[in-house]
């Protein structure tokens, strides 16, 4: 199943200076499967959505009509994430099961909220192993019908943690990182195409 690449519409260009702040632990996220994504929301666009927050990495899949099968393919499946760098563009990759296929989604740091706008710690050790949250919302119903929890490979964990500090670091130019987005997607029209240039790899709990 294909999950193109949405911005969620509480996700906009903040006029903030551009600075940020680093976490270093992480928060478990508070809504649970069986609630809402967003209170008194109903309805999403079809899609996903990665982030780096307060909570650390998120990914959230929206899609109609959950079934079974992908409850079970996010539950427990085999999964395997891949993380593309062509700076300032950064996406992650992903697939869970036999039911969600290879799809990717791009992450802007500067287009974050303010309030949300943190970035990793450096790594205290060559061993660190980042957690990612993954949420699967019904797009037509609005609840959260599954997570899960996944530790990343270190060397995974380096290459995406270093790339959102770059990012981070970098002064936004929102015409050149449209520009650059428009180049790849063009360039690479799907995820498969775009997996050759993946900086790393790694199977989830790796």
């Amino acid at each position: 199943m294909k999950f193109p690449p949405v911005h969620l519409d509480f996700l906009q260009e903040s006029t903030a200076p551009h600075h940020y702040v680093s976490v270093s632990r992480p928060l478990v996220p508070v809504y649970r499967v069986g609630e809402p994504l967003q209170r008194g929301r109903r309805h999403w666009p079809e899609g996903s959505q990665y982030s780096y927050n307060l909570n650390g990495h998120e990914l959230t899949l929206f899609v109609s009509n959950v079934n079974e099968h992908l409850v079970h393919d996010l539950r427990y499946g085999e999964a395997e994430f891949a993380v593309i760098v062509e700076h300032p563009v950064l996406v992650l990759a992903y697939r869970f099961g036999d039911s969600i296929h290879w799809s990717d989604v791009p992450f802007t740091w500067h287009m974050q909220p303010a309030h949300c706008r943190v970035t990793p710690p450096h790594e205290s050790s060559p061993e660190t192993r980042a957690l990612l949250w993954i949420t699967l919302v019904g797009a037509d119903d609005g609840m959260i019908h599954a997570q899960r929890g996944m530790t990343l490979a270190p060397a995974f964990t380096r290459t995406l943690q270093d790339a959102i500090r770059a990012q981070a670091s970098t002064p936004f130019d929102p015409d050149l990182c449209m520009t650059a987005v428009g180049d790849l997607f063009v360039a690479h029209p799907n995820t498969l195409s775009r997996l050759p240039m993946a900086r790393a790899r790694t199977m989830g709990n790796q």
